[in-house]
């Protein structure tokens, strides 16, 4: 049975995120609406990451010095807010706002996802990190599946700003849930106040160094997000240019998405042995389905191969997030994810304004075939790291 406090925080993340799915797939559909271009779409999803490389590193400071519980409850409080703002774009004219509003959410996200996760440790057994980490890849299925899919059909029926008025809600909602969380405080036996913000970053260095698999856990965040903008791109690119489904076609999209993060809660404990090359192989599936996917022309075969690139998605992270938590001492995991948040979102941000120029100047398939090819390159250097480090180790040098 999972701890209940850890019930709260799953719940929380289940209304917030369905809530901020919404308005994605409505702002996603409105500015293509009134900008008809790719290019736009790259910029406010851009925009939205640029805050993580600036307050991630924060959060991951803030996290060992106030209480999650405020620092979320606040986050989503400013978040409710801001959203509401939304509901003032109605011409092209007004698009400013969407970036700027954009912004600010991702300011909030940057400071409550790194608290969020690191939370996680404290709230279950280590043993249970597993299971966890596998309902955390259906919570995210969960949001997709029902998010994304009535988030798209709301869109179609009532417009854009019922998404936005949801979403303030859900905010506001998880809030109030994440107000009842008990969060134990955390061991600081190893460090101390004085020292911990001239040393922490040594630390964190240091346990990489001595840890091969957090080395390839850092190697995934550096390099993996070189690619996933242009994903974020081509998603509705795809269902609106190439497939001509409209908002609805974005939603089934990432509806499928979803399935496949849900699917994959049965297929990661599969893995529990063997976690490093679990993530490894999935990755590697990830780039030849999205390789695959740039040569299909039936929209629902390509719902299919959005279901299996989520489902090998959702098993890898599994994979690497326990990973992550096992090889992390308790203290050092807010600062660690705050420093790697921060890192992987900058760089999937300028990941995505490269996607949105480059679909000005090449075919949205060439550029997803350079994208699933750009995985398994990845996916094949890093094991190709992982084996030399081994066999070094195994020949005592």
């Amino acid at each position: 049975m999972v701890d209940r406090q850890y019930r709260k925080l799953f719940a929380a993340g289940i209304i917030n995120g369905m809530g901020d799915r919404f308005c994605q797939i409505a702002l996603l559909a409105l500015i293509y609406r009134l900008t008809g271009s790719g290019f736009s779409v790259g910029i406010m999803l851009g925009l939205r990451v640029i805050p993580f490389l600036v307050l991630s590193p924060v959060a991951g400071v803030l996290i060992t010095r106030i209480s999650r519980r405020m620092l979320m409850m606040t986050t989503d409080l400013f978040r409710g807010l801001a959203a509401l703002a939304f509901l003032s774009v109605h011409s092209p004219e007004d698009i400013w706002i969407i970036y700027g509003v954009s912004t600010l959410l991702a300011c909030g996200e940057a400071l409550y996802a790194p608290a969020r996760k690191s939370s996680i440790p404290l709230l279950v057994h280590p043993s249970e990190l597993l299971k966890v980490n596998s309902l955390e890849q259906v919570m995210s299925g969960l949001v997709l599946v029902v998010g994304a899919a009535a988030g798209g059909i709301i869109s179609a029926l009532f417009g854009p700003q019922a998404a936005f008025i949801l979403n303030a809600a859900s905010f506001f909602a998880a809030g109030l849930i994440v107000r009842n969380i008990a969060f134990p405080p955390v061991m600081k036996e190893k460090i101390s106040r004085e020292d911990h913000p001239n040393r922490s970053r040594s630390r964190m260095l240091d346990c990489i160094r001595a840890s091969v698999p957090l080395q390839v856990v850092v190697a995934f965040e550096l390099l993996v997000p070189m690619l996933n903008g242009i994903d974020n791109v081509l998603i509705s690119v795809y269902a609106v240019q190439e497939f001509r489904l409209g908002d609805a076609g974005i939603g089934l999209f990432y509806a499928a998405l979803g399935a496949g993060l849900v699917a994959s809660y049965a297929i990661g404990h599969l893995f529990s042995g063997s976690l490093l090359k679990g993530g490894l192989v999935c990755l590697l599936l990830e780039g030849i389905l999205l390789m695959g996917l740039s040569g299909i022309y039936h929209a629902w075969a390509a719902v299919a191969i959005y279901f299996l690139i989520s489902l090998a998605g959702g098993v890898g992270a599994i994979c690497l997030d326990t990973l992550l938590m096992r090889e992390t001492p308790l203290y050092l995991q807010g600062p660690l994810l705050g420093m790697l948040t921060a890192w992987s979102q900058g760089i999937i941000g300028l990941s995505m304004f490269g996607a949105g120029v480059a679909i000005e100047m090449m075919e949205p398939r060439m550029l997803g075939l350079v994208g699933g090819a750009g995985f398994v390159v990845i996916s094949i250097v890093i094991s190709m790291y992982y084996a030399r480090i081994r066999s070094r180790k195994a020949a005592g040098v």
